[in-house]
């Protein structure tokens, strides 16, 4: 593994609020947080964070169109995708609201499953707003396996023995201590805190953001911001470039 100082790391959402892996001196630690900030705060070390959850969010005038552009770099896996709710939505007090606000804005409505996950991208939204010096960027682990993966999208669910052999085989090939590092925080934690993909894909994305360190890609479209000047652009890291 090549050597490198610099502190990265990638965050995934989890039930217990946010799981962080980082890369330090040629080896791994993780934890658990309940919010970003304390996570952000604990963790002061880390050059720059990827993150599995919308950053920069749609509006009348500066709407979010890359969630589409995704879709399509995934094909078959499209479906992991899901439209990020504008942000009057993501602000809304309850399912009924966001709903409406999200019409009036796009002219389309939210899923339920959308709005489950609102609470997570306001809290970071928030933070980013507050806090815009911090390097937090948006990332997708499906994107990062499709480029870990030659560019072939991975077709195996994630949610399955055989999808999560399959993503681990793959990145054992750029670091052999992967499954190693899988096996002890799935021991180290309890399911009711950090799911098997949500550990996963923290460890995906601190892998690619270590790896790419100054060779970070981005998916973009022609809607580079939000109206808070927030970039809307997914990171990954594709060795063959």
């Amino acid at each position: 593994m090549k050597e490198n100082n610099s502190i990265y790391a990638g965050i995934d959402g989890c039930k217990a609020g946010w799981i962080i892996v980082k890369h330090v001196d040629g080896n791994y630690e993780f934890g658990i947080w309940e919010r970003i900030e304390e996570l952000v705060h604990a963790n002061e070390d880390v050059r720059r964070f990827l993150i599995d959850i919308p950053i920069g969010l749609g509006s009348l005038s500066h709407p979010r169109t890359i969630d589409q552009t995704l879709r399509r770099e995934l094909g078959k896996r499209g479906s992991t995708v899901f439209n990020a709710p504008v942000r009057e939505a993501v602000y809304a007090e309850n399912y009924a609201e966001a709903k409406a606000k999200n019409l009036s804005v796009e002219g389309k409505s939210i899923s339920i499953q959308s709005f489950n996950i609102c609470s997570k991208i306001k809290e970071v939204d928030e933070f980013l707003i507050q806090n815009n010096t911090i390097e937090m960027i948006e990332s997708h682990p499906e994107l990062c396996f499709k480029y870990l993966n030659g560019g072939e999208v991975v077709l195996s669910k994630k949610s399955t023995p055989e999808g999560v052999e399959e993503r681990l085989n793959i990145l054992n090939q750029y670091d052999s201590s992967i499954s190693l590092l899988f096996k002890k925080i799935l021991s180290e934690t309890q399911r009711k805190q950090a799911k098997k993909d949500d550990i996963l894909d923290a460890i995906c994305l601190c892998l690619v953001n270590y790896l790419a360190n100054e060779k970070l890609c981005f998916l973009t479209d022609e809607n580079l911001f939000d109206e808070k000047a927030i970039d809307m652009k997914i990171a990954y890291f594709a060795p063959s470039k």
